[in-house]
């Protein structure tokens, strides 16, 4: 009996350290020991880009979104509240508006002077990802395996 447990654990550990950049993206996301650590997309919040899909000239999320938000009901009390479900999206070439502010003056008599700011930039649809494995154990220790360049699929 024991020396059947040692080999589906040496078994084990040999599947999840044969992983190669190769690997289809898949079967590494099947993986629960997998932990894949992608950049995101801001589409109101930051979405993973492994949950994005090319739809046109947007990037949207694969799944609708839970549309949930904190209502506070008491000094110190919160209750969360959702309202069904939507798919978020963002331009991929995107044009946004934001503060850009300078302080001026010095201590308690300075200035905050703030002017728009356009940006302008474009979503790129192969990024770089991280690839670990969770070791496990007492402190889940994670063992960086590999970059591998994930390209956002276009939507069903």
């Amino acid at each position: 009996m024991n020396k059947l447990i040692a080999i589906i654990a040496l078994f084990v550990a040999t599947t999840a350290s044969a992983y190669t950049a190769s690997t289809s993206w898949e079967t590494l996301q099947n993986d629960p020991r997998i932990q894949i650590d992608a950049p995101t997309v801001f589409m109101g919040h930051a979405i993973d880009y492994t949950f994005t899909c090319v739809d046109g000239a947007f990037l949207r999320t694969q799944k609708p979104v839970k549309q949930c938000e904190t209502i506070y009901i008491g000094q110190n009390q919160s209750k969360e509240v959702c309202k069904g479900e939507k798919y978020l999206s963002t331009p991929i070439n995107y044009t946004r508006t934001s503060w850009d502010c300078n302080y001026f003056g010095g201590g308690h008599n300075g200035q905050n002077v703030c002017n728009d700011k356009v940006i302008s930039g474009t979503y790129p649809l192969t990024v770089m990802v991280k690839v670990s494995k969770v070791m496990g154990g007492s402190n889940d220790r994670v063992e960086f395996l590999f970059n591998k360049a994930f390209t956002v699929p276009n939507c069903y």
